[in-house]
């Protein structure tokens, strides 16, 4: 049923779309994906599922003008043609109205279901696209808006050359999780009474053979909330514990801290897979910190909230980074079962140059202790501020004054090097040029 609406959409529209073209008029396609409508398949059945289209179609019909054209446009979707607009903002406030229309929750069964619509809309002004082609730019309108975490996207061509090349980079990434492309450069990070190492935080690096080093920040952006970004989760902490398990053989006694991100602790297998990998390569627990941002630790979910307690008996250490720039609540920081807490470095970098950042530190400081949490400032750049955050009483230290990224062959090749800032880590270090698994939402 729904692929002849979608036949019979396609048909009509196509017809008024060459008419409008013929008229030099403006026109513009708007795709709606209802993000909620899968979910129903499996507890009302297809056939229900195209009644509720079928009725959204309806409903978005009366709301447009009597000359635009409106169907399916697939199992979750509904297209619109909108074929003589007086300016080229019109089709922004249609899509908003449709929005608006669309957004409350529906009646099915006597519950109330969130469809949770999402718009892309593309014009054609040149009068000179098919309907094939306005769709298909609609389709990317509507892929950038799930990018950037928007309910409305309108077609860029520029956003659809970058989603182009963001796709082959997709299909890439996947195949270099076995291809040695991959590599985890480890940061420092040390008491800072002592100034001896703690542990090293492992970051990711993608080696791409043609196109080069690829930052983290980019190719993560492409594979987050995908199956993807789990199985490089996985690919990092299953080295992270084999390089651990090696450089600790070699003769540097540290820990390692792996990011996880909020979808890597939304999923169910996550606890089992750790602890298996954990047996595989002989580390203890307690040398590991699995390092959370602080939105993705302060979600209210079930399954987020059974993996973290999970890690805990474990007897991984947990750690709230970023600190300070999110919205934790203090209900939150004594429910959770956290070690630590990062300040999150845009507060440290600036805090001898601004007395508020100093301040924010020295509360954040007072606060973790007072939790009974270590704290660790990240950021740190110079001498004077290692030496401040020294006399605040802060207990770790991470930073590029610290050291940068090291190779896992350099950590092997000089586990003795580690002492007081050494001068090995600040001449040999490699920048962390973004810190590969730490996601914001």
């Amino acid at each position: 049923m729904a692929m002849d609406a979608y036949k019979n959409f396609v048909i009509t529209a196509a017809r008024v779309l060459h008419d409008a073209n013929v008229a030099r008029a403006i026109s513009a396609v708007i795709v709606i994906n209802f993000e909620g409508l899968p979910e129903l398949d499996g507890m009302l059945g297809y056939n229900e599922v195209d009644d509720i289209l079928a009725k959204l179609v309806s409903k978005v019909s009366n709301a447009l003008d009597s000359t635009d054209v409106v169907g399916a446009g697939g199992r979750y979707q509904i297209c619109c043609l909108l074929p003589d607009l007086l300016t080229q903002a019109h089709v922004e406030l249609a899509a908003h109205k449709l929005l608006r229309l669309l957004t409350p929750a529906i009646s099915v069964k006597d519950r109330r279901v969130s469809l949770r619509p999402r718009i892309g809309f593309a014009l054609n002004t040149n009068q000179k696209n098919n309907l094939g082609q306005l769709m298909r730019n609609a389709s990317a309108g509507l892929h950038q808006a799930g990018r950037r975490k928007k309910y409305i996207g309108a077609f860029e061509e520029t956003e659809r050359n970058k989603l182009l090349s963001g796709m082959d980079i997709w299909s890439e990434l996947d195949r270099a999780t076995g291809t040695g492309e991959l590599e985890l450069v480890y940061q420092p990070q040390l008491w800072a009474d002592s100034g001896t190492i703690r542990s090293t935080e492992a970051l990711l690096r993608w080696n791409h053979p043609t196109r080069g080093t690829i930052p983290p920040d980019r190719f993560l952006q492409l594979v987050e909330g995908t199956e993807l970004m789990f199985k490089l989760t996985l690919w990092v902490i299953n080295t992270a514990f084999r390089q651990c398990a090696e450089y600790r053989r070699a003769g540097l006694e540290a820990g390692v801290a792996i990011n996880l991100s909020a979808g890597d602790i939304s999923e169910p297998e996550l606890v089992e897979m750790t602890e298996q990998m954990l047996d595989i390569w002989g580390v203890c627990p307690e040398h590991v910190i699995m390092e959370l941002t602080e939105t993705a630790i302060m979600e209210d979910n079930p399954v987020s909230l059974e993996s973290l307690d999970g890690l805990k008996k474990i007897g991984f250490k947990l750690a709230m980074d970023d600190f300070g720039t999110g919205y934790s609540s203090m209900e939150r920081l004594l429910t959770l079962p956290l070690n630590e807490i990062k300040i999150d470095k845009l507060f440290v970098e600036n805090m001898t140059k601004q007395s508020a950042h100093e301040r924010i530190v020295n509360s954040v400081i007072n606060m973790g202790h007072h939790l009974g949490l270590e704290v660790v400032a990240e950021g740190v750049e110079d001498a004077a501020t290692y030496d401040r955050l020294q006399e605040l009483g802060c207990d770790v230290i991470q930073g590029f004054y610290i050291g940068g990224g090291l190779s896992f062959g350099e950590l092997i090749s000089n586990p003795k090097a580690f002492g007081r800032i050494p001068t090995f880590l600040k001449e040999k270090s490699i920048p962390p040029e973004g810190d590969a698994l730490k996601k914001q939402s």
